[in-house]
């Protein structure tokens, strides 16, 4: 397997397992650089809580680093997932486009519901946020997208055949 094009690829397809398979190496990443990061930045993080001012200008450029290195390999990881949910339609014989239907929405509905709730927080009459219906169907709607997405993306079978993003890539094992 091509790893460069597996995860940073946006033409072709992948079938459902490929897709699955990013679960458990994006897992081991994580708890590889967890370990890492631990190990490395440790010491700054205890600098800052028990060295007062000094401490906090030992440990900050190097929390600072470690930020960075955060910042990038989150950057990697969602690049690497729009990229194999990409290929991933393309293999219902779907545009990418229909990500912002299954991720943006949900993301952006979401998002106002945060808002609304903190929004919320400060109100003095006492109403919880939970019962305003709007936010109660909008709770719903991004639900269902979010269910959708998850049932093109992981659970239904590619399109048969090759189709206009490719061959199929369970033209070899089936």
């Amino acid at each position: 397997m091509n790893w460069g094009s597996y995860f940073f690829s946006f033409q072709g397809r992948i079938n459902r397992a490929k897709l699955w398979l990013f679960i458990p190496i994006v897992f081991a990443i994580e708890v590889v650089y967890f370990i890492l990061f631990s190990v490395l930045f440790g010491g700054s993080m205890i600098a800052i809580l028990k060295g007062g001012p000094g401490g906090l200008m030992a440990g900050g450029a190097s929390m600072g680093l470690g930020a960075i290195l955060t910042c990038a390999l989150v950057l990697i990881i969602i690049i690497a997932g729009l990229a194999l949910a990409v290929k991933r339609l393309h293999d219902r014989n779907k545009t990418g486009w229909w990500l912002i239907v299954f991720w943006l929405i949900p993301f952006v509905i979401n998002c106002a519901i945060l808002v609304n709730t903190i929004g919320a927080m400060h109100d003095t009459s006492g109403a919880l946020p939970m019962t305003n219906p709007v936010m109660m169907v909008l709770r719903l709607a991004s639900f269902a997208l979010g269910l959708w997405g998850f049932v093109e993306l992981y659970c239904l079978r590619g399109t048969a055949g090759d189709n206009q993003y490719g061959p199929d890539p369970l033209a070899g094992s089936v």
